[in-house]
Protein backbone atom coordinates (compact mmCIF):
# COMPACT_ATOMS: atom_id res chain seq x y z
CA UNK A 1 0.00 0.00 0.00
CA UNK A 2 1.54 3.37 -1.10
CA UNK A 3 1.73 5.77 1.87
CA UNK A 4 1.73 9.30 1.27
CA UNK A 5 4.20 11.51 1.45
CA UNK A 6 4.23 14.24 4.24
CA UNK A 7 3.66 17.64 2.87
CA UNK A 8 6.72 20.08 2.41
CA UNK A 9 7.32 22.54 5.14
CA UNK A 10 10.23 24.83 4.69
CA UNK A 11 12.03 26.10 7.52
CA UNK A 12 11.75 30.20 7.89
CA UNK A 13 13.89 32.31 6.43
CA UNK A 14 15.48 33.58 9.58
CA UNK A 15 15.92 29.87 10.83
CA UNK A 16 18.19 29.34 7.32
CA UNK A 17 20.14 32.70 7.66
CA UNK A 18 21.16 31.58 10.97
CA UNK A 19 22.17 28.29 10.10
CA UNK A 20 24.53 29.19 7.43
CA UNK A 21 25.93 32.10 9.28
CA UNK A 22 26.51 29.38 11.67
CA UNK A 23 28.78 26.84 9.58
CA UNK A 24 29.76 29.61 6.94
CA UNK A 25 31.51 31.52 10.06
CA UNK A 26 33.41 27.82 10.87
CA UNK A 27 34.11 26.88 7.62
CA UNK A 28 36.31 30.68 6.63
CA UNK A 29 37.45 31.21 9.40
CA UNK A 30 38.82 27.83 10.86
CA UNK A 31 41.11 25.41 9.57
CA UNK A 32 40.73 21.79 9.34
CA UNK A 33 39.30 19.81 12.08
CA UNK A 34 38.27 22.78 13.58
CA UNK A 35 35.39 22.70 11.40
CA UNK A 36 34.18 19.64 10.35
CA UNK A 37 31.92 17.41 8.02
CA UNK A 38 28.61 18.71 10.30
CA UNK A 39 29.32 22.15 9.01
CA UNK A 40 29.55 21.02 5.64
CA UNK A 41 26.37 19.26 5.89
CA UNK A 42 25.07 22.77 7.66
CA UNK A 43 25.74 24.53 4.45
CA UNK A 44 24.38 21.87 2.11
CA UNK A 45 21.24 21.76 4.80
CA UNK A 46 20.57 25.54 3.84
CA UNK A 47 21.31 25.61 -0.10
CA UNK A 48 19.92 22.61 -1.09
CA UNK A 49 16.40 21.38 0.97
CA UNK A 50 14.54 21.87 -2.29
CA UNK A 51 16.71 19.99 -4.24
CA UNK A 52 16.40 16.65 -1.82
CA UNK A 53 12.12 17.52 -1.70
CA UNK A 54 12.41 16.74 -5.25
CA UNK A 55 14.44 13.75 -5.00
CA UNK A 56 11.78 12.75 -2.30
CA UNK A 57 9.16 13.27 -5.16
CA UNK A 58 10.87 11.23 -7.30
CA UNK A 59 11.28 8.14 -4.63
CA UNK A 60 7.84 8.46 -4.62
CA UNK A 61 6.91 8.14 -8.12
CA UNK A 62 9.27 5.26 -8.53
CA UNK A 63 8.54 1.94 -7.43
CA UNK A 64 11.87 1.02 -6.56
CA UNK A 65 12.34 4.51 -4.41
CA UNK A 66 8.97 4.38 -3.53
CA UNK A 67 10.37 0.94 -1.07
CA UNK A 68 13.11 3.12 -0.06
CA UNK A 69 10.72 5.72 1.68
CA UNK A 70 8.53 3.04 2.72
CA UNK A 71 11.25 1.60 4.97
CA UNK A 72 14.01 4.39 5.16
CA UNK A 73 16.88 2.37 4.52
CA UNK A 74 19.64 3.64 4.40
CA UNK A 75 23.48 2.31 3.57
CA UNK A 76 26.26 2.34 6.55
CA UNK A 77 29.82 0.99 6.66
CA UNK A 78 28.82 -0.35 10.31
CA UNK A 79 26.24 -2.82 8.50
CA UNK A 80 27.86 -4.23 5.42
CA UNK A 81 29.43 -7.20 5.26
CA UNK A 82 32.50 -6.36 3.88
CA UNK A 83 34.02 -9.76 4.22
CA UNK A 84 31.32 -11.13 1.82
CA UNK A 85 31.94 -8.15 -0.76
CA UNK A 86 35.75 -8.97 -0.46
CA UNK A 87 35.20 -12.30 -2.27
CA UNK A 88 32.55 -11.72 -4.75
CA UNK A 89 33.89 -11.94 -8.34
CA UNK A 90 35.90 -8.65 -9.37
CA UNK A 91 33.03 -7.87 -11.80
CA UNK A 92 30.76 -7.89 -9.30
CA UNK A 93 29.54 -4.06 -7.97
CA UNK A 94 29.41 -5.87 -4.19
CA UNK A 95 33.17 -6.60 -4.91
CA UNK A 96 34.15 -3.40 -6.96
CA UNK A 97 32.33 -1.90 -3.73
CA UNK A 98 34.62 -3.34 -1.54
CA UNK A 99 37.76 -2.49 -3.48
CA UNK A 100 36.58 1.09 -3.93
CA UNK A 101 36.05 1.68 0.13
CA UNK A 102 38.95 -0.27 1.42
CA UNK A 103 41.80 1.40 -1.36
CA UNK A 104 40.35 4.78 -0.10
CA UNK A 105 40.41 4.49 3.00
CA UNK A 106 36.66 5.05 3.34
CA UNK A 107 35.61 2.02 5.57
CA UNK A 108 34.22 4.34 8.50
CA UNK A 109 31.13 6.11 9.28
CA UNK A 110 31.10 9.53 9.27
CA UNK A 111 28.51 10.67 12.10
CA UNK A 112 26.94 13.68 12.02
CA UNK A 113 25.52 15.61 14.54
CA UNK A 114 21.96 16.48 13.94
CA UNK A 115 20.54 18.86 11.34
CA UNK A 116 20.42 22.79 13.15
CA UNK A 117 17.96 23.00 9.92
CA UNK A 118 15.48 20.65 9.63
CA UNK A 119 12.64 20.25 6.67
CA UNK A 120 9.91 17.46 6.43
CA UNK A 121 10.93 13.57 6.82
CA UNK A 122 10.50 12.72 3.39
CA UNK A 123 13.03 15.48 2.51
CA UNK A 124 15.12 14.63 5.46
CA UNK A 125 15.22 10.92 4.63
CA UNK A 126 15.65 11.34 0.99
CA UNK A 127 19.15 13.96 1.90
CA UNK A 128 20.53 10.93 4.07
CA UNK A 129 19.49 8.36 1.85
CA UNK A 130 21.48 10.48 -0.98
CA UNK A 131 24.44 11.51 1.58
CA UNK A 132 25.08 7.16 2.57
CA UNK A 133 25.18 6.36 -1.46
CA UNK A 134 27.73 9.06 -2.35
CA UNK A 135 30.35 6.47 -3.58
CA UNK A 136 27.97 4.35 -4.89
CA UNK A 137 27.67 7.27 -8.07
CA UNK A 138 31.86 7.35 -7.82
CA UNK A 139 31.84 3.24 -8.56
CA UNK A 140 28.89 3.62 -11.04
CA UNK A 141 31.30 6.19 -13.15
CA UNK A 142 34.06 4.48 -12.73
CA UNK A 143 36.06 7.60 -10.91
CA UNK A 144 37.89 7.55 -8.04
CA UNK A 145 38.63 10.12 -5.51
CA UNK A 146 40.99 12.67 -7.30
CA UNK A 147 39.60 16.42 -7.49
CA UNK A 148 39.04 16.05 -11.08
CA UNK A 149 37.11 12.77 -10.58
CA UNK A 150 35.12 14.27 -7.79
CA UNK A 151 34.03 17.00 -9.65
CA UNK A 152 33.31 15.04 -12.97
CA UNK A 153 31.03 13.08 -10.05
CA UNK A 154 29.41 16.51 -9.13
CA UNK A 155 28.26 17.20 -12.78
CA UNK A 156 26.66 14.13 -12.86
CA UNK A 157 24.80 14.68 -9.54
CA UNK A 158 23.96 18.18 -10.67
CA UNK A 159 22.36 16.92 -14.22
CA UNK A 160 20.80 14.38 -12.30
CA UNK A 161 19.06 16.47 -9.21
CA UNK A 162 20.21 20.10 -9.35
CA UNK A 163 21.91 21.21 -6.06
CA UNK A 164 23.74 23.99 -5.18
CA UNK A 165 26.54 22.90 -3.79
CA UNK A 166 27.27 20.58 -6.12
CA UNK A 167 27.20 23.74 -8.32
CA UNK A 168 29.65 24.87 -5.82
CA UNK A 169 31.64 22.02 -5.91
CA UNK A 170 32.10 21.98 -9.79
CA UNK A 171 33.11 25.62 -10.34
CA UNK A 172 35.69 26.22 -7.35
CA UNK A 173 37.12 22.84 -7.99
CA UNK A 174 37.78 23.67 -11.56
CA UNK A 175 39.49 26.77 -10.80
CA UNK A 176 41.51 24.84 -7.81
CA UNK A 177 42.85 22.28 -10.60
CA UNK A 178 43.39 25.41 -13.14
CA UNK A 179 45.10 27.38 -10.34
CA UNK A 180 47.27 24.34 -10.05
CA UNK A 181 47.70 22.95 -13.57
CA UNK A 182 47.01 19.50 -12.04
CA UNK A 183 44.61 17.18 -14.23
CA UNK A 184 42.87 20.23 -15.96
CA UNK A 185 42.43 18.74 -19.07
CA UNK A 186 41.06 14.93 -17.49
CA UNK A 187 38.88 17.74 -16.56
CA UNK A 188 38.06 18.84 -19.54
CA UNK A 189 37.46 15.32 -21.05
CA UNK A 190 35.27 14.40 -18.38
CA UNK A 191 32.79 17.07 -17.44
CA UNK A 192 31.05 16.57 -20.67
CA UNK A 193 30.27 12.67 -20.33
CA UNK A 194 29.18 13.70 -16.64
CA UNK A 195 26.64 15.79 -17.72
CA UNK A 196 25.30 13.79 -21.06
CA UNK A 197 25.43 10.59 -18.38
CA UNK A 198 23.53 12.08 -15.67
CA UNK A 199 20.91 13.60 -18.44
CA UNK A 200 20.14 9.80 -19.55
CA UNK A 201 20.49 7.97 -16.81
CA UNK A 202 17.64 6.70 -14.46
CA UNK A 203 17.75 8.74 -10.98
CA UNK A 204 20.30 7.13 -8.76
CA UNK A 205 18.86 8.45 -5.71
CA UNK A 206 16.11 6.29 -6.27
CA UNK A 207 17.83 2.71 -6.96
CA UNK A 208 18.16 0.26 -3.74
CA UNK A 209 21.97 -0.33 -4.16
CA UNK A 210 22.00 -2.89 -1.23
CA UNK A 211 19.83 -5.47 -3.41
CA UNK A 212 22.68 -6.04 -5.91
CA UNK A 213 25.75 -6.88 -4.79
CA UNK A 214 26.42 -9.93 -6.96
CA UNK A 215 25.13 -8.48 -10.06
CA UNK A 216 28.10 -7.56 -12.36
CA UNK A 217 28.99 -3.71 -12.75
CA UNK A 218 28.55 -3.23 -16.33
CA UNK A 219 25.25 -5.48 -15.90
CA UNK A 220 23.67 -2.58 -13.75
CA UNK A 221 25.14 0.80 -16.00
CA UNK A 222 22.98 -0.66 -18.76
CA UNK A 223 20.32 -1.61 -16.52
CA UNK A 224 19.99 2.09 -15.44
CA UNK A 225 21.46 3.74 -18.20
CA UNK A 226 24.48 4.82 -16.77
CA UNK A 227 27.16 5.48 -19.01
CA UNK A 228 30.99 5.11 -17.09
CA UNK A 229 32.66 8.36 -17.43
CA UNK A 230 36.15 6.52 -16.19
CA UNK A 231 37.97 3.61 -16.21
CA UNK A 232 38.97 2.75 -12.22
CA UNK A 233 35.91 -0.02 -12.04
CA UNK A 234 35.50 -2.77 -12.54
CA UNK A 235 38.98 -3.32 -11.51
CA UNK A 236 40.72 -5.56 -13.78
CA UNK A 237 42.64 -7.70 -10.79
CA UNK A 238 41.82 -8.95 -7.39
CA UNK A 239 43.31 -7.08 -4.71
CA UNK A 240 45.83 -8.88 -2.80
CA UNK A 241 44.42 -8.35 0.62
CA UNK A 242 41.06 -8.95 -0.27
CA UNK A 243 41.22 -12.78 0.61
CA UNK A 244 42.64 -12.28 3.51
CA UNK A 245 40.08 -9.27 4.38
CA UNK A 246 38.55 -9.41 8.02
CA UNK A 247 36.34 -6.60 8.48
CA UNK A 248 36.70 -3.76 11.42
CA UNK A 249 33.26 -4.17 12.62
CA UNK A 250 33.65 -7.65 12.79
CA UNK A 251 36.35 -7.43 15.16
CA UNK A 252 34.33 -4.71 17.36
CA UNK A 253 31.65 -6.75 17.64
CA UNK A 254 33.47 -10.09 18.79
CA UNK A 255 35.22 -7.42 21.41
CA UNK A 256 32.14 -6.62 22.51
CA UNK A 257 30.98 -10.24 22.95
Amino acid sequence: MRVSPTPIRAPSLLARARAVLHHCSRVLFLSWPDYSFDDLAGIQDNLDGPAFAEAAAHMWADTEGQSLMEDRALLTCAAADWEYFSRLPIDSFGYTVWHHFYVNDLIEDVELQPSRLRWDDDTEYAKARYRSSHDMRHIFLGLGTEVYEEVSLQTFQYAQLPQKLSALVVLFGALKLLATGTSWRQLVSLVPLAWRSGKAARSLHCVRFEALWEVPLDELRARYGVVPVGDRYPVARRHPDAAKFRSPYATQTRSAA
